[in-house]
């Protein structure tokens, strides 16, 4: 009997040990992957009235750019933080890259519904996989002024968590 509880210890301790390693391994990971300094790769995309617009439009500001798509809540979510932070900050320009297979149509009748104050972009495979392959929506970069990526966010985020990233950015002159 003392034979396996002594078994029962040493394999308890040892998954024990196990889940701590790899909780404190996902928490690195994670933090690490969110601070990300590369350069924001262009592209040109299509506006909803089929303009062409590219990132590098916006040179020397601070950008954010959103991955999302109109049947996905936690983007719904985003979008009333975004269009604060489009009237807070005048200098701050977000570009939501839609990732909608029906079309602009549908995203045009969405971004009227939804008030959305900020240009949205048709999508498309080239920007994604420019972006390192967008897995999850939505996925959101901030990009300071000088065309590096500062953060990337896999999830929905608050308003103050994006409003930290831009009076950093701010302040530091970037």
């Amino acid at each position: 009997m003392k034979k396996h509880l002594g078994w029962f210890f040493t394999l308890g301790f040892l998954a024990l040990a196990f889940i701590i390693i790899w909780e404190s391994y996902a928490v690195s990971n994670a933090d690490s992957s969110n601070n990300v300094q590369k350069r924001a790769p262009d592209f040109e995309l299509l506006n909803l009235e089929g303009k062409s617009v590219s990132l590098s439009d916006h040179n020397g500001k601070i950008r954010i750019v959103d991955f999302w798509a109109t049947w996905c809540p936690p983007c719904r979510a985003e979008i009333p933080h975004f269009n604060a932070l489009t009237q807070r900050y005048p200098e701050l320009v977000i570009l939501g890259i839609a990732l909608d297979r029906e079309g602009p149509q549908v995203v045009k009748s969405f971004a009227e519904e939804f008030k959305v104050q900020y240009p949205l972009l048709m999508g498309n495979i080239k920007t994604v996989q420019a972006f390192g392959n967008i897995e999850s929506i939505p996925t959101t970069f901030v990009i300071d002024q000088k065309g590096f990526i500062i953060r990337k966010y896999v999830g929905y985020r608050s308003q103050e968590v994006f409003e930290a990233d831009i009076q950093t950015l701010m302040n530091s002159g970037s």
